[in-house]
């Protein structure tokens, strides 16, 4: 057989292996896929991916239960080419989609010029089943962590019919608490899982965080003396807050208002000051502007134009609003997993109390308010008796961090809140690798100290890059030549092409 003949049959055993699937373009590859009912093309104002999409997956209320229902969750998707990492990203709470058009990349995608596939947890904002309802009990039962794992499991599974390369799952906060359940649920579906600043609350009153922030949190990464200063400073600043009260108050929780917590104005004006602590540590620790509005003037001079205290008491104000922004999506499928699985900590109030009381002050908020807050405040009756927890996923996480053959990264910043009611360290499973940085709740790998970064970028290029290179840049990096991310078929025609230049 001559060479023409060779290629002719070459060529057609390329087409009769996949005669229509090695020409679609991703996007079909992805609307073909089991499950997928509809894709939205994302225009980027800078093209970080090769092509971006939001993808809308069919998934089932109950996994247990498939014939129960079915709603549609949310998925961004970035792609970057087929053989390249995939990250999975999990914030546990809705798509942020004002920042879809841009460079949204969760860290691990910029590292390794990553596939990115970001997915908006069950329950949030989108990705919600029809006829779900937040002063309703029917359908909640179906918001469970298990649940949860077999959305990101059944979503991996479908990808990876498309994308050839290693898989890394990881979330952080609530979605670093996803990443660990995901590795319990599902040890073998990523080749890496790396938690964020993962909370891992004792029930739903663990009085651990709001201990700390009033005793220790700081101490790790100021020093003793100086982390002292920090938290008087922060207590002072939330003793001006009652004391000013008639004026603060409305500025804060008003008429117009829907109610935070208790539905009683002085009583969630004081949640507010209290859950104010616990928001400048675990984000910007911007302890100077504390300090600037704690030394202003804070009686009217007749000497000048300018009306001090107001100008005084107007900045008390914008520093609590500013700690907490008004969202549009709402987080009630948050409080509802803090109650019936992932806990939550105890808005404690006997520091604030006593500083007020040394100051000849009070409080409406008693200690029985502090006990169910989230769930007194924010459920109905009926949810409040329904909604109960169960200590079963706490349990079986604390077995699994310790036997694990999962290969798991998790990230904690020092001086964060939820550093305190973090998982126990593990040091008897060498799966497990644990490293606590000197930052809040924002730490990150590119945060790290050098050698720490180094120790991690290690493991990742570890677990990652076996079967993989790590990509020096940006988009499709395809360029003709032969690897495992070609579509099925085009093997063949490599194998040719190798053939033939070995004769030459």
């Amino acid at each position: 057989m001559n060479r023409k003949n060779i290629l002719c049959v070459l060529l057609l055993v390329l087409m009769a292996c996949s005669p229509a699937y090695s020409a679609q373009t991703f996007r079909e590859q992805l609307a073909s896929l089991e499950g997928v009912v509809s894709i939205d093309e994302v225009v980027q104002s800078v093209d970080v991916f090769a092509e971006k999409y939001i993808a809308w997956f069919e998934q089932p209320l109950d996994w247990a239960s498939p014939d129960i229902g079915k709603f549609l969750q949310r998925v961004e998707i970035g792609f970057q080419d087929y053989d390249r990492v995939n990250v999975v990203n999990v914030d546990g709470y809705a798509l942020s989609t004002s920042y879809i058009n841009f460079d949204d990349r969760h860290e691990l995608a910029r590292m390794y010029n990553a596939n990115y596939i970001n997915v908006e947890y069950r329950y949030f904002d989108k990705s919600i089943p029809e006829g779900l309802s937040e002063d309703k009990t029917a359908l909640w039962e179906y918001l469970t962590d298990e649940n949860a794992s077999y959305d990101f499991h059944n979503i991996i599974e479908q990808l990876r019919g498309i994308l050839s390369g290693t898989w890394v799952f990881t979330g952080a906060s609530k979605g670093g608490q996803a990443a660990n359940v995901f590795s319990y649920y599902f040890p073998n579906d990523a080749d890496a899982y790396v938690a964020y600043v993962a909370p891992f609350c004792d029930g739903t009153n663990d009085p651990r965080l709001m201990e700390a922030v009033y005793t220790t949190i700081g101490t790790e990464r100021y020093g003793e003396a100086q982390a002292k200063i920090y938290r008087d400073m922060v207590l002072e600043f939330q003793v001006e807050a009652v004391r000013n009260r008639d004026y603060v108050q409305p500025l804060i929780v008003s008429a117009d208002t829907k109610p935070r917590w208790f539905g009683n104005a002085s009583k969630d004006f004081e949640a507010e000051i209290i859950d104010y602590a616990v928001g400048v540590w675990q984000y910007d620790q911007e302890f100077a502007s504390i300090d600037q509005v704690l030394k202003m003037p804070r009686q009217d001079n007749p000497d000048t134009q300018i009306n001090e205290r107001t100008e005084y008491l107007n900045a008390l104000a914008k520093l609590i609003k500013d700690s907490n922004p008004p969202s549009d999506v709402s987080i009630f499928p948050y409080y509802y997993q803090a109650a019936t699985e992932n806990g939550h900590y105890r808005l404690k109030t006997q520091y604030l109390r006593e500083a007020l009381a040394s100051e000849g002050l009070s409080m409406y908020m008693t200690e029985a308010d502090e006990i169910d807050r989230e769930e007194r405040t924010r459920f109905t009756e009926e949810q409040y008796r329904l909604f109960t927890f169960d200590p079963y996923m706490r349990n079986e996480l604390l077995a699994w961090s310790h036997t694990t053959q999962s290969k798991v990264i998790m990230i904690y910043g020092n001086s964060d809140p939820w550093y305190f009611v973090r998982l126990p360290d593990v040091d008897d499973n060498p799966n497990v690798h644990i490293f606590t940085t000197t930052m809040s709740h924002v730490a990150s790998i590119m945060r790290m100290p050098e050698g720490q970064r180094a120790q991690v970028t290690a493991l990742l290029n570890e677990w990652l890059m076996a079967d993989a290179v790590l990509p020096s840049g940006g988009g499709s990096s395809s360029g003709g030549s032969c690897n495992s991310g070609m579509l099925p078929g085009y093997s063949l025609l490599c194998v040719f092409i190798a053939l033939k230049a070995k004769r030459k």
